[in-house]
């Protein structure tokens, strides 16, 4: 995978592209049927005044959660299409598109792990665990690109081999002072 220095920006893009579709898709459900009293009377209400009973990775966090992914998406977009346009050996770019996916992931997982309150009605859909894969794809993207950009291709070996002189090949390995002239 070292070798081809395109590997870790197509894996960035496309996680990131495959979690902005997974964030629209819903996370979250209301089950008003929890609810201890006045279950139905809260079903009711709700669909009368036409709540939502469900919500995607957008809605339930407010402005800064919605900032942060928005710039894990389309930052590590953009680094990716600058480490293929660019060269991928620039460090910068690749560092960003690690963080980035770093962050990105951090935030899922807080998502998923704690939940919108209250939490006895709220139930997480098994979706959102597929966010979680589409960022952590997101530092896998990233760190191949880092590691890319740190250590380039590995050499391929060669079928040249060197030869040794031929004065050198006569004496049967032995040193003297005509190897060090």
């Amino acid at each position: 995978m070292r070798n081809n220095p395109l590997f870790g920006p197509v894996i960035a893009i496309a996680s990131s592209i495959a979690f902005f579709v997974i964030s629209l898709m819903t996370w979250y459900t209301i089950d008003l049927s929890k609810i201890s009293v006045g279950a139905k009377f809260a079903a009711q209400y709700a669909k009368q005044a036409d709540f939502a009973t469900s919500a995607n990775a957008w809605e339930p966090w407010g402005i800064v959660s919605d900032f942060l992914m928005f710039a894990v998406i389309v930052g590590s977009i953009a680094l990716s299409v600058m480490l293929i346009v660019g060269g991928a050996k620039a460090i910068p770019q690749a560092a960003g598109l690690l963080g980035l996916g770093i962050v990105g992931t951090l935030l899922v997982l807080l998502h998923i792990l704690s939940g919108p309150q209250p939490s006895e009605i709220v139930s997480v859909e098994p979706i959102s665990w597929l966010g979680a894969l589409s960022a952590i794809g997101i530092v896998v993207g990233g760190y191949l690109s880092f590691d890319y950009a740190q250590h380039g291709a590995e050499p391929e070996p060669s079928s040249v081999t060197r030869s040794e002189p031929a004065s050198a090949a006569s004496r049967s390995g032995l040193w003297d002072d005509q190897d060090f002239r």
